[in-house]
Order: structure tokens, then sequence, then C-alpha cells
């Protein structure tokens, strides 16, 4: 390389670092158009997002029938609902509604199913912030105690007292971070205990079934050898007659 092709380069090089950092000395006295969420926001986020936003779910407990086409028509089974007998009404009543946020697809088939066939108690929000240290904290229990008479629907479903979107998903979600994880480790001791009674109570019996396999492959085993032996005195029984026949012949 000569001199003046060694001189062009560094010029070359030279002149794109000044053009890049052109751009960027550019933006140093303009306004910023970043903005630092949620703090520096007009407004909450939330409200900012299109009306059919599909964020959390929520259940208006008022008008809910207890029909659970919601928890059918779920395809991956996030919502449990349960059912009793209240005995202060002697009529059936809720007595759970759980949706487990953690696992939902956001299809909006429950959704579709509710308002087409019942009351839309179920539905989307606009709520989205879900941040939590565990799953634990994002099952939404909308019957937090007691039990829930169900909503009898109008024949004009036009007629039905439809609420706000969006405060009961955050009720939800506050009771979610502050109540779960104590229930949830309370329900797992539960299932703990039951599942080490139901290992206790089925030990005996498989004990039991073992020895009974044990000793009836014992006892083939010996009917086994028995009947070798007694086939085995049969073939020379016969050796010996075919001798004694052989011996008169001759």
């Amino acid at each position: 390389m000569d001199l003046s092709q060694y001189i062009k380069s560094i010029s070359s090089a030279a002149n794109a670092i000044l053009e890049g950092m052109a751009v960027t000395f550019s933006h140093l006295f303009r306004e910023p158009i970043t903005v630092q969420y949620p703090d520096k926001t007009d407004r909450p986020v939330s409200e900012m997002l299109p009306p059919r936003y599909r964020g959390f779910l929520e259940v208006q407990m008022d008008i809910c029938t207890g029909c659970k086409r919601c928890e059918r028509a779920c395809p991956i089974e996030c919502i449990a609902i349960d059912l009793e007998k209240d005995p202060a009404t002697k009529k059936q009543a809720m007595s759970r509604f759980d949706i487990d946020m953690g696992k939902c697809m956001y299809c909006g088939l429950c959704v579709e199913a509710c308002k087409t066939e019942s009351t839309g108690a179920i539905r989307h929000t606009r709520e989205f912030e879900g941040a939590a240290p565990t799953l634990d904290h994002l099952t939404f229990r909308f019957i937090p105690d007691g039990l829930v008479p169900l909503y009898k629907a109008p024949k004009d479903l036009g007629e039905v007292p439809v609420g706000e979107y969006g405060p009961h998903a955050r009720e939800a979600r506050e009771r979610a971070m502050r109540d779960n994880p104590a229930v949830l480790e309370e329900l797992r001791a539960i299932w703990r205990r039951e599942n080490a009674r139901k290992k206790a109570a089925e030990g005996p019996a498989a004990e039991g079934a073992a020895a009974e396999g044990a000793a009836a492959k014992s006892a083939a085993a010996e009917g086994g050898v028995a009947g070798g032996a007694s086939a085995e005195g049969a073939a020379a029984g016969g050796a010996a007659a075919g001798g004694a026949a052989a011996g008169a012949d001759a």
C-alpha cells in the first residue's frame, strides 16, 4: 500500500466516524421521546388500550348464574367452579370461582360462551400487569369466603346490570398477592396428608397381594417339578416294559 492509499483509507474512516457521531450528537438537542413507564404517562396505560383488549379475566359475581358454561368451554381447564347447597336458603350457591391466570391462554372462548348463552358475567379486561414472584399469585379467587347466591337471569338479557370492567380483576389480583401463598400451602399440606394416608392404606393390601402372588408362583413351580418327575417315571416304566418284551421275543 502506497502513501496515497494509506491517507485515503484514514480519511474514509474519519468521515464514517464523523457521520455516525453527527447523528448521535443531533439527538442531544432534541426532546426525548422515551416515556418512563409507568411514572410519567399522562394516564394509566390500561385506559389507553383498545376496549376489546384481552387482558386479565374477571367475573362480576352478582350477575353470575353458576351455569358453568365458561368452565366447560375452557380448553385447558383453568376455571374451577364449585356449587353447594346453602343451608340457610336450601338453594344452590357458589362456593368457589377460581381462574388460574398463569395457565390461561387468553383465547376468549369462556367469554364468548357466557356472553352469547348467559349474562356476560365473565369478560376480558384491559388489566395486564401480572408480574408476580410465583405462579401461586396468579390464581384469582373471586369468592374469597362464604357462599354467593346464583343470579336469576331475566328473559331480556339487555336488562342484566353489567358493571364497569376492571375493578373485579384488580381486587382479585390484590387478594391473590396477599392471601394465595398461605392458602395454597395449606391445600398442599392437606394433599400430602391424604396422599400419605392413601399410600399407608394401600401398603398392607399390596404386600398381601405380593405374598399371594409369590405363593402362587411357588405352587406352580412345585407342580411343574412334580409333573416332570412323574413324566420321567412313566418314561422309565415304558422303557422297562419295552426291555421285558424284547427279552421275551428273544
